[in-house]
C-alpha cells in the first residue's frame, strides 16, 4: 500500500471515529454529539404514510400507432411513442394512457416494454391526475388471445386532489383485461 493511500485511509478512519460518541463502556454510539445535526435517512419522513391495498382491472380501449419504428437487420424492432389508451376499473378507476417503448422481435413473439403513464383517475372518492413509469415483459403463451402473457409494474404519483398519493400497481400475468393489485400510499 502506498504511503499516500495509507495516509488517506488513516484520515478517513479518524474522521469516522471522531464523528461518533463513545458510550461509558467505550463502545461507539451512533448518536451524534450534542449540538450536531444528523442527516435524515433516505426515505424517512416525519409523518408515516398510510398504505391502502388496491385491486381492479385494466381493460384495453384504444391501441395507438407507434410514433417511430426502427427495424434492425437481425429482425428486432424498436417502437417509440406507441400510445395505448386503457381504462382502469376497481379501487382506482379512470382513463390511463401508456406510452410504450418496445423492444421485440418484429413478429412480436415476445416483448420487453416500458415508458411513461398518465391519466385522470378516481381513488378513495378523490379525482386527480396520475403520472409515472411502467415496465412489462411478455412471453409466448398459446393459451392467451394474442399468444403472449404479460405482467408488469407501474408506479405513479398523484396531483390535483390526489396530490401526495403514490400508487404501485402490479398487474398480470395474462392478457387484457388484466387484473391489478397494489397499494396507494397517502
Amino acid at each position: 500500500m502506498s504511503m499516500r493511500l495509507r495516509f488517506l485511509t488513516t484520515v478517513l478512519l479518524a474522521t469516522v471515529i471522531t464523528g461518533c460518541d463513545r458510550g461509558s463502556a467505550g463502545i461507539i454510539d451512533p448518536q451524534p454529539a450534542k449540538g450536531h445535526l444528523r442527516a435524515p435517512l433516505l426515505g424517512m419522513s416525519a409523518v408515516g404514510a398510510s398504505k391502502t391495498a388496491i385491486g381492479g382491472a385494466i381493460t384495453n380501449s384504444v391501441p395507438g400507432v407507434p410514433a417511430r419504428v426502427l427495424q434492425t437487420p437481425a429482425g428486432r424492432c424498436h417502437y417509440w411513442g406507441w400510445a395505448n389508451a386503457t381504462q382502469f376499473t376497481g379501487d382506482v378507476s379512470g382513463a390511463v394512457t401508456f406510452e410504450e417503448h418496445v423492444n421485440a422481435p418484429c413478429d412480436l413473439t415476445d416483448i420487453v416494454a416500458n415508458g411513461p403513464i398518465s391519466g385522470e383517475v378516481t381513488w378513495n372518492g378523490r379525482t386527480g391526475a396520475i403520472s409515472g413509469e411502467w415496465t412489462t415483459n411478455c412471453n409466448p403463451d398459446a393459451s392467451q388471445p394474442v399468444g403472449l402473457s404479460c405482467d408488469g409494474v407501474m408506479n405513479a404519483r398523484g396531483s390535483g386532489d390526489l396530490e401526495g398519493v403514490h400508487f404501485k400497481f402490479i398487474w398480470g400475468p395474462g392478457w387484457f383485461p388484466f387484473s391489478y393489485t397494489g397499494t396507494a400510499s397517502d
